[in-house]
C-alpha cells in the first residue's frame, strides 16, 4: 500500500486531528509492528497495527508518514514490498485518540541487519535483539557488540534477549556473522530511561535524635514523568533487620525514639512486578539520652567544695613556706655557731 495525501499544518484540523476531538482527556493511540522490529530489508512486508478508542459506528482511523496523511481509514496499514523510501516516522490516531507516539521504520538494503522491536527502552523491560541475514540467509558465528565491545555468542541466526534492562544498557549495538562471506550489521542506538531515580532516606528532624522523639523516614525517589502514576513499593531497615517490607507507602515512623533505636536505616523501592528494585545509601541514625537539668544544691556544693580545697591548699602552702623559713633559719645558725666554734678552738695556720 503506498501513501498519498497533503502535509499537516500546525493548528489546521483535519478529520483525524487532536483539536477535533470533544474529549477532555483523550487516550493516546497505539502502534504495534508485525514482525515486531523496527527496521526490515528491502522488499520484506511489515504491517502497522493502530490501537485507540473509537467513536461509535466509526473505526476510522489515520495514518500520518513524517506528517503527511497517508489515503488510508483503516487500523492496519500493510506495506506488502518495503520500499527505502517508506522508511520515516510513523504515526496513527482513532476517533477518540489523540496522535500515536511515532514509530520510526527503517527498511535497509545491506547483507546483515541488527533487528530490535524499539529504539526506546524504560528500565525492567525485555530488550530483544536479532542478527538478521538477507533473504534469510544463514550466518554462523553470530556475535553481538555493545559499543564496539563483542559481548555474547549465538547459533545462526538466533536471537539474544536481555530479561530486564537498566541504564548499563544503554549504546549503540551491532551484530556480526559468516555466510559466503564475514559480514556486519550496521550500527544502532538502543536508548534505557531510568524508570526511577536511587532512592534517598531522610528524617523529618535533624540528626542526632533526642529520646523521645517523633522521626519520619522518608524513602524519597523520582519516576519517569511519563510513568509518573506507577505505583512502587518501599521497604525499610535498619542493618539486616526488616522493619517494613514491601508497603504502599513511602514513610516510616519511629513514634518515640530511644538510644537502641540508633543504627544504620536503608530502604528499598521495588515496581509490583519486582522487574526494577533500587537500594537508597544508608542513614546513620543516632539518638541520644535526655540530659536532665543540673540540681540547684549540686552546683552550690561543687562550689563550696571547689572553696574549700583552695583554702586547704592555700593554708597548706603558707604552712609549708613558714617551715622551710624556719629550717633555713636554722641551718643558717648552725653554720656560723660552727665556724664561730673553730676559730675560738684551732689557731690559724701558718703559711
Amino acid at each position: 500500500m503506498r501513501r498519498t495525501g497533503t502535509k499537516l499544518v500546525p493548528g489546521q484540523h483535519s478529520p483525524g486531528s487532536a483539536d477535533s476531538l470533544s474529549s477532555a482527556d483523550p487516550t493516546k493511540a497505539v502502534i504495534t509492528l508485525q514482525p515486531p522490529w523496527v527496521s526490515v530489508f528491502q522488499d520484506e512486508q511489515v504491517t502497522l497495527l493502530c490501537e485507540g478508542p473509537q467513536r461509535p459506528g466509526d473505526n476510522s482511523t489515520w495514518w500520518f508518514l513524517n506528517g503527511t496523511a497517508i489515503q488510508t481509514l483503516t487500523s492496519k496499514y500493510s506495506i506488502t514490498a518495503a520500499r527505502v523510501s517508506e522508511s520515516g516516522e510513523y504515526r496513527c490516531q482513532t476517533g477518540l485518540s489523540v496522535p500515536s507516539d511515532p514509530v520510526q521504520l527503517e527498511i535497509r538494503r545491506d547483507w546483515l541487519l541488527l533487528q530490535i522491536s524499539s529504539r526506546v527502552f524504560t528500565e525492567g523491560e525485555p530488550l530483544t535483539l536479532r542478527c538478521h541475514a538477507w533473504k534469510n540467509k544463514l550466518v554462523y558465528n553470530v556475535l553481538f557488540y555493545q559499543n564496539g565491545k563483542a559481548f555474547q555468542f549465538s547459533p545462526p541466526n538466533s536471537e539474544l534477549t536481555i530479561q530486564k534492562t537498566n541504564t548499563s544498557h544503554n549504546g549503540v549495538y551491532h551484530c556480526s556473522g559468516m555466510g559466503r562471506h564475514h559480514y556486519t550489521s550496521g550500527g544502532v542506538t538502543i536508548t534505557v530511561k531510568e524508570l526511577f531515580s536511587v532512592p534517598v532516606l531522610r528524617a523529618s528532624l535533624s540528626l542526632p535524635l533526642l529520646e523521645g522523639n517523633l522521626v519520619t523516614l522518608s524513602c524519597e525517589t523520582t519516576l519517569l514523568p511519563e510513568r509518573a502514576g506507577l505505583q512502587l513499593y518501599y521497604s525499610f531497615y535498619v542493618g539486616s533487620k526488616t522493619l517494613v517490607d514491601r508497603n504502599a507507602s513511602s514513610e516510616y515512623q519511629i513514634l518515640t525514639a530511644r538510644r537502641e533505636d540508633s543504627g544504620s536505616y536503608w530502604c528499598e523501592a521495588v515496581t509490583e512486578d519486582g522487574n526494577v528494585l533500587k537500594r537508597s545509601p544508608a542513614l546513620e541514625l543516632q539518638v541520644l539520652g535526655l540530659q536532665l537539668p543540673t540540681p540547684v544544691w549540686f552546683n552550690i556544693l561543687f562550689y563550696l567544695s571547689v572553696g574549700i580545697i583552695f583554702l586547704v591548699n592555700t593554708v597548706l602552702c603558707v604552712m609549708i613556706h613558714k617551715e622551710l623559713q624556719r629550717k633555713k633559719k636554722m641551718e643558717f645558725r648552725s653554720f656560723f655557731g660552727f665556724r664561730f666554734w673553730e676559730e675560738s678552738n684551732f689557731p690559724p695556720s701558718k703559711r
